[in-house]
């Protein structure tokens, strides 16, 4: 539940619906909710106006100085959830999750920022997410080359590009892209950076299993059986963008 204790939790970190800054909780649209906790402090969460969300939770209990930006949403069930990182006496400074316009979750999504200061975690329009879909932007805990020394998971943020698809319990790492027009089938765990769009990725670790994809948010009456004019599919994902 929202959190308005102690008091200035609204005075201490700005949210904005559609650039009206709110001041309590009773101010936020059904459905949405901020928490708080007494270290969350200078963050900032812009929110577009005319939400389409059963539950939508920003959590900045673990967060200082951090960024949420988040256009317009459709989580018809289950819900999204944002947070940060707490570990070991720190917490997520100056780190940035954005979401684009159009994007739908379908269940329960988790998207989680970065500890690190300047790593963002940015998800582009028009996505869509299934069930039980995990957005990782923190390594968390450090992995080491005791050779070196040398830090093998530093943060990096993660990029998912504009009508991407993102199947059931698929796992986005930190140190990820997902480009634009592609597509993750289920249960896939994505751990690193992809350049090429409209690609279908798939497995553990992922990797490229088809080229020259596009998907639609409709299907087919006739679940296939006569061909779509590649024209027509172009003409599809343009408009839904």
């Amino acid at each position: 539940m929202p959190n308005d204790l102690p008091s200035g939790n609204f005075e201490r970190n700005t949210v904005t619906i559609g650039g009206t800054r709110i001041t309590s909780s009773a101010e936020l649209p059904a459905g949405v909710s901020i928490n708080f906790t007494p270290r969350s402090a200078g963050n900032r969460v812009e929110i577009a106006p005319d939400q389409r969300v059963s539950s939508l939770t920003v959590d900045l209990g673990s967060a200082r100085d951090c960024t949420v930006q988040l256009g317009r949403l459709r989580v018809p069930f289950g819900g999204l959830r944002v947070s940060f990182v707490a570990n070991n006496g720190r917490i997520s400074t100056g780190s940035e999750v954005t979401v684009g316009d159009g994007c739908t979750f379908n269940g329960s999504t988790h998207i989680i920022g970065a500890l690190s200061d300047g790593v963002a975690v940015r998800i582009g329009r028009d996505c869509l997410f299934a069930s039980g879909v995990t957005v990782r932007g923190s390594s968390h805990h450090g992995l080491w080359d005791l050779d070196s020394g040398a830090l093998l998971n530093p943060e990096a943020g993660i990029e998912i590009g504009d009508h991407v698809w993102l199947g059931a319990s698929v796992i986005v790492l930190n140190k990820s892209a997902v480009p634009s027009g592609s597509v993750v089938a289920a249960r896939s765990i994505v751990n690193r950076q992809f350049s090429d769009e409209n690609v279908l990725l798939a497995g553990s670790p992922a990797a490229v299993r088809r080229s020259r994809v596009a998907w639609t948010h409709d299907f087919p009456v006739d679940n296939g059986v006569s061909r779509r004019d590649p024209e027509a599919i172009r003409d599809s994902v343009r408009h839904s963008r």
